[in-house]
């Protein structure tokens, strides 16, 4: 019943005028909408269009993160991010102010973020699937490239060319 206008609204209907298949889009808004926050729901759509990150058949999006050779994390070099796990952590101890830009939470970025993050030998890139209403803030700084989640599946490594698009 309520009455749903914007960015997303404008591109479902455009695909649809053109004939693609708008269920995935129609399925990540109903999971954005599941989303308590307003203001991550306002900001997510345009971040995902800002980099370039594909939407997935259940409405869901994929994002990289970039871990420690062992799949830990490059933070505190305990959580485990190998492939097929489910990381989460307390919603309510993730950090939800955009302007702390570096703060609580589990981190996920765009490809442009990755060399910010570091790349090299020791480290491996994991491929993320992200439900929009597991999303807390988009930190406002490198161009909202990167976001934080409460929770997230690492789907599988991926080798890391920024000069090709996803896997």
């Amino acid at each position: 019943g309520e009455v749903v206008v914007g960015v997303l609204i404008d591109r479902i209907l455009d695909m649809l005028s053109e004939g693609f298949d708008i269920m995935p889009m129609v399925r990540f808004l109903e999971n954005l909408y599941r989303n308590p926050a307003s203001y991550a729901r306002e900001e997510l759509y345009l971040w995902l269009e800002n980099s370039d990150l594909p939407i997935t058949e259940d409405g869901c999006f994929l994002a990289y993160k970039s871990v420690r050779h062992d799949f830990k994390s490059s933070y505190d070099g305990k959580t485990d991010n190998t492939p097929g796990t489910v990381v989460s952590m307390p919603r309510a101890e993730v950090d939800p102010v955009r302007d702390h830009t570096c703060s609580r939470g589990l981190h996920f970025c765009s490809k442009s973020y990755l060399s910010n993050y570091g790349t090299g030998a020791a480290t491996k890139i994991v491929l993320l699937k992200i439900n929009p209403a597991d999303v807390v803030s988009i930190p406002s700084d490198y161009n909202n490239a990167k976001g934080r989640a409460w929770q997230y599946e690492v789907l599988h490594e991926v080798d890391f060319d920024p000069a090709q698009s996803w896997p």
